[in-house]
């Protein structure tokens, strides 16, 4: 398991995870990042917000920024099932 801390780039705001949460692998904090950047888009939505440049970064234990997730990337398309 790893520390990893998923802070919050909204434009010239940083909220920073002071605590960080353990996970069996980058691409396990990276597919909660998308969840969470999902709910926040969601919100955002609802209350009329822009959805402009917000993005998670993760970072690892050392200080370093090992991901990114751009929360307009996680705009999903669903096609109806056939």
């Amino acid at each position: 398991m790893s520390r990893y801390f998923l802070h919050i780039r909204d434009g010239d705001r940083f909220i920073e995870d002071f605590e960080g949460q353990d996970y069996s692998s980058l691409d396990a904090a990276r597919d909660d990042a998308v969840v969470s950047a999902r709910q926040m888009m969601a919100e955002k939505v609802r209350q009329g917000e822009a959805l402009d440049g917000q993005v998670i970064e993760i970072w690892n234990e050392a200080g370093s920024c090992v991901a990114t997730v751009v929360f307009r990337d996680q705009l999903v398309a669903h096609k109806p099932s056939s």
